[in-house]
């Protein structure tokens, strides 16, 4: 079994549910702390597995820890600054992939 389908072990072979970009522009996180920024999105719902990607560089100290659905049409990005002093990420722009 290939890497991609026991990541995507709930797609039943019809690839993403939804897929495309979205911006996401992170509040200034406090040094070693953790925030959800969460941003609109039609049609995602909470049985949705989310996969996000970045489409540029984050700011050094700067991960995205998890990205889920909280609440139908709500993508939930966790990120967490583990540096030693607060930043606020730029605005930029997040591929995602929902599978069912």
């Amino acid at each position: 079994m290939s890497w991609k389908k026991m990541m995507l072990a709930g797609d039943l072979g019809g690839g993403p549910a939804l897929q495309g970009t979205v911006t996401v522009n992170p509040p200034s996180i406090a040094k070693a702390s953790t925030d959800n920024v969460d941003v609109s999105l039609s049609g995602l719902l909470t049985t949705h597995k989310v996969y996000v990607q970045c489409q540029s560089d984050l700011e050094n100290g700067l991960v995205c820890i998890s990205a889920y659905c909280p609440v139908n049409g709500t993508l939930r990005l966790r990120i967490s600054n583990w540096s030693s002093a607060a930043i606020d990420g730029a605005q930029r722009t997040w591929a995602y992939q929902a599978y069912i």
